[in-house]
């Protein structure tokens, strides 16, 4: 399993590379989120073991929001990922990053393990619940469905 922050900073270089500058906030905690989907929809396993909590505008890994907000933006982070993960990593990183951060924030909303993290909540309350990794791995499940059927039709 890899360290969620190493993951991160991978996004990271991945779209300053494309960008010339950091991923938005947004951005970064909806790409690990559908990393991780991913990761559970190939490998039947997380890529890392942080838990997202069911804020208002999707998922968020408070880990990764504190790297944004201390102004330290991975410095600190050590560590490599291994190839399978930056594949995996990369090919989420390709399928997703045309889409805007409200685009990708949209995408997070239809997700069932956001939706269930949010029961009780008003819309502008951030919220504290943890994603369930039981129903990210229904979400992993439906897009695996989702894809086999977009195949099909092709």
């Amino acid at each position: 399993m890899e360290k969620t922050l190493c993951v991160a900073k991978y996004f990271n270089e991945l779209f300053r590379s494309e960008n010339d500058t950091n991923m938005d906030q947004m951005r970064m905690h909806k790409m690990m989120y559908l990393a991780q989907r991913e990761s559970l929809m190939l490998n039947k396993e997380p890529l890392f073991d942080s838990d997202f909590q069911g804020w208002k505008y999707g998922p968020v890994l408070v880990e990764v929001r504190n790297e944004y907000t201390s102004g330290r933006m991975f410095h600190f982070v050590k560590g490599e990922l291994s190839e399978k993960s930056k594949q995996l990593v990369q090919s989420v990183y390709q399928r997703y990053k045309k889409l805007s951060s409200w685009k990708l924030s949209t995408l997070s909303h239809g997700e069932l393990s956001w939706k269930c993290s949010r029961e009780g909540l008003a819309a502008d309350d951030n919220g504290s619940t943890v994603l369930k990794l039981s129903d990210m791995r229904v979400d992993a499940a439906r897009e695996l469905l989702r894809r086999k059927q977009l195949e099909t039709t092709v």
